[in-house]
This record gives structure tokens, sequence and C-alpha cells, in this order.
């Protein structure tokens, strides 16, 4: 599999405004550190953690064509031991579910490794991951028996040649024959889609009805403006609202709640009482920053409170000048701290989340 893009390092200044850490605080984190929550009283127990900012599709609202940017080297990015490190002290803040993302993780070399590195050191109660599956067909299982308990894959389409299109030369058929495998290993699976107007709107029941006949759920989210998705025409957004009427009677009227702390993805029932469901995550339509309770660590390993600031503090550059667990925790409590009420995607006056590439900071 040809990974795309130019082996460069990758300027800081590029994904990331640093920020100077105060003094961790005398006695902090000793013996055991406070749960982690922020100045809103919003509690944390979810961490999706980036494995890489590489991806083998280049979809038009992720990367630039031909994922012309800058990618971090080996040694930029988190060893293997760093991430179950990082992984076990925000366990010990209270993290219960931790999300590997990218660039597209199953791209990181000994993944499954990672995986049962994960689940044999840290207390975590799930160990999830979002992909394009090209590579899932081969890994579901051993990344199964490693101990991965679900798989989110992203398919924008059920047409191989719109599919093609829109990622920019992904195969259809390998990610569905990763879903299959993903299911025959025992694995939870949802379908995320990016609802794009004018592109593949007039595909959302198709992939709801697909998803169904499988038993799967399917989530459509609406697209945020980070990135390259930042310069799409206006009409290319869809909200929720409408994602949802096009659906027309496959769904009830109950406008549908969201799955406690698993994620941000607002549930509708099926209309026919079968307990089938579609997801619609409404990050710029009908923001749910109150009830936020994610963080994120990039491939690079920046902790980053919010997916649209650039605000960041180097959990890894800490851990190789000898930071302790403590030092650790105070950073990711400290980062927390500066976390503003809302995105401000929605804000004519923040344009700084333009310049936030989701491959490269996990999505």
């Amino acid at each position: 599999m040809c990974l795309v893009g130019r082996s460069l390092p990758i300027a800081p200044s590029r994904i990331a405004q640093r920020v100077e850490l105060p003094p961790r605080p005398a006695g902090f984190a000793e013996p055991s550190p406070p749960l982690l929550t922020d100045r809103a009283g919003r509690v944390y127990t979810y961490l999706r953690l980036s494995l890489t900012d590489r991806c083998n599709y280049a979809c038009v609202y992720c990367m630039p064509p031909g994922g012309e940017h800058e990618h971090a080297l080996r040694p930029e990015l988190l060893s293997f031991e760093e991430v179950v490190r990082l992984v076990s002290v925000f366990a010990q803040g209270g993290i219960r579910r931790v999300r590997f993302t990218g660039g597209e993780p199953l791209a990181r070399k000994d993944v499954v490794r990672l995986v049962e590195m994960t689940r044999a050191s840290t207390p975590i109660d799930e160990l999830v991951m979002t992909t394009n599956a090209h590579r899932l067909a081969e890994l579901a299982r051993p990344l199964a028996t490693a101990g991965l308990d679900a798989v989110n894959v992203s398919i924008d389409s059920l047409d191989p040649k719109r599919f093609e299109a829109i990622t920019r030369g992904g195969d259809l058929g390998a990610v569905l024959a990763g879903v299959h495998a993903a299911l025959d290993a025992g694995m939870k699976v949802k379908i995320n889609a990016v609802a794009l107007g004018g592109v593949n709107d007039d595909e959302v029941g198709a992939l709801v009805d697909w998803a169904w006949s499988l038993g799967l759920t399917p989530r459509f989210i609406e697209l945020m403006p980070l990135g390259e998705a930042a310069h799409l025409p206006a009409a290319t957004f869809l909200s929720a609202a409408e994602v949802q009427a096009r659906l027309g009677d496959r769904l009830g009227a109950d406008p549908g709640a969201a799955d406690g702390h698993a994620g941000p993805a607002r549930y509708v029932a099926a209309a026919d009482g079968s307990g089938r469901r579609v997801g619609f995550i409404t990050a710029v339509s009908e923001d749910f920053c109150a009830a936020c309770n994610r963080v994120r660590v990039t491939a690079m390993g920046d902790v980053r409170a919010c997916l649209a600031d650039r605000k960041a503090i180097s959990l890894r550059d800490r851990m190789r000048a000898g930071a302790t667990d403590a030092d650790l925790s105070w950073a990711i409590h400290w980062s927390l701290s500066t976390k503003e009420a809302g995105h401000r995607f929605t804000d004519p006056e923040a344009t700084e989340h333009e310049h936030v590439g989701m491959s490269l900071i996990g999505g």
C-alpha cells in the first residue's frame, strides 16, 4: 500500500501554537491525579489519540490532492511505549474510552501489536478505532484478538466511481470487504458518512438502507470547516436536519438522544420500531460543546483540548525530557483549563480553525 505525501519534517507552527506551561504545583497528582475536568466543569472520559498523520486516501474534505503536505518523520511520532504510557496517565485521570485515529491508523506499522500492548497495560474499558478500512479485511481478526472492541468505518458513497472520486483513489471493494471481516471477527461496527451537497447527498437513503441490511448503525457527520473542508463551496455543507429530512419516513419523529458518554452523535430511531437507528453528528448546526467529554492527542504527542483550537502542549517532548507521570498529568489538566466554551466554527471573525488540518491532528 503506497502512502501519499512527502516525508518532510513538520514545522510545529504549521499545526499548533505552542503555549507555555506553568510549573506543576507542589503535591499535584500525588498520590493520585484528580479527575480530568475543565474550567466549565465538563468531565473528560474519552481520549482520541492519533497514530499517524498519513493516509492512503486523500478525501476531498480532509487532505490536499495527493496528500501534498508535510508528514511527520518516524522519530517525531509517539512510539508505542509512549502511546501506552500516555493512555495509562489519561486513565489515571478518569479516561475510560480510547479511540485510535489518524490519518489512517491501519497505516501505522505493527498496529496490532500496539492494540495488544494498550490492552495489556492500561485499565481502560473500551478500545476502538476509526478507519477507512482499506486494510481491515486482513487485520480485523488479529485486531479483535489483540483487544480492539469496535471500528467506525468511513464510507461516503456506495458507488465505486464516486467513492474513488471523493477519496481520490479509494477502493470501495476493499472497504466493504473490511466491514464484513470486522463483523465476522465479532467487532462492533458503525458507518461514518459525510453528506456533501451536490456530491453524494442523493445517496443518504441508500447508505442507511445498506447499513441497516447488515445490522449496522450509519452516522452522518456535518462537514466541519477545518483544513481542506474550509475551502469547499458553501453549498457543499448539509446540516443534519437536511439529511434527516431526506431520509423521510425511515425515521421516527423523536429527535433522538446521545449515547451517554460514548460520543457526540445524536441517534434517531427507525419509524418501524425495529430498534435500528441513524446517528447525526451536528458539530456546526447544533454544537454539543456544552457536553464535550473528549480530549485529543496528535500523532506527534500534542494534547489539544478542542479539535478546532491550535493551542497545544507537547506531551512527547516532556516525556523525552524525563517528565514524571505527575508532570504529564499536570500538562493535561492545565491544557483542559484553557479550553473555551465552544469551537467558534460559525463565528465569521474566527478563521484560525481553517488552518487546522484534520489529518494532522486526528479526527
